[in-house]
């Protein structure tokens, strides 16, 4: 009788054991957690629109057969339609011969390198640089680069923002007749933007220019 009882003693320490045994493993239930967060981001864009609406306007034929000291509309803008602050700018190539002109005096002027296109600059634009443009060792145009802003800071453009036009007409030469008689003349207009984030301390017309030149070389 004493030896069943020893041995049933054990039997139940046996089973305490492997329960503690158990809770020590992991059987339990664990409150546990886990959380992930995606951060979203979206590329930003620099577009530019040109445009001369007065040009636009102007009938094809009063575009043709002009005469010296004519004047016509010709007023080109730049618009925003990107989604980044950018900076504007607008190149104006204008065609250069070897021409006798008459002063405003009426005389005769000597013959000499020429534009053959005049304009006046409105307020808002700031000239950036210019230089001659040749063929065959000869100069055929004059480039202008115009920042819009200052002379110590470029102006920035905002989405769906419009610059004033740079100018809003021309003028044809007061050229002696014979020069350029039935000559097709070209004043291509070309557009430049940038971006206002991150190119740098200098907000100076010449330096961010640069930098536009240096990556797009």
């Amino acid at each position: 009788m004493r030896k069943k009882k020893i041995w049933k003693h054990i039997a139940v320490s046996g089973l305490a054991a492997a329960a503690l045994a158990a809770a020590a493993g992991g059987i339990s239930a664990y409150f546990t957690d886990t959380q992930e967060k995606t951060n979203t981001l979206t590329v930003g864009s620099v577009k530019t629109d040109l445009k001369e609406p007065e040009w636009d306007k102007v009938p094809s034929d009063e575009k043709t057969d002009l005469t010296p000291n004519q004047t016509i509309k010709k007023d080109p803008k730049v618009t925003n339609t990107g989604s980044n602050d950018a900076y504007a700018f607008l190149e104006i190539q204008v065609p250069v011969r070897k021409i006798i002109t008459v002063g405003k005096d009426g005389k005769k002027l000597p013959a000499a390198d020429t534009e053959l296109f005049s304009y006046t600059v409105n307020d808002g634009w700031v000239k950036v640089q210019s230089s001659d443009i040749t063929s065959s060792g000869k100069v055929t145009a004059r480039s202008y680069i115009y920042a819009y802003g200052t002379e110590n800071a470029c102006k920035a453009l905002k989405k769906g923002e419009t610059t004033t036009s740079l100018f809003d007409t021309i003028t044809l030469v007061n050229a002696i007749e014979g020069q350029i008689d039935e000559e097709t003349l070209n004043i291509p207009v070309k557009s430049y933007a940038i971006q206002t984030e991150h190119i740098g301390d200098s907000k100076a017309p010449v330096d961010v220019f640069q930098i536009y030149m240096k990556q797009n070389q």
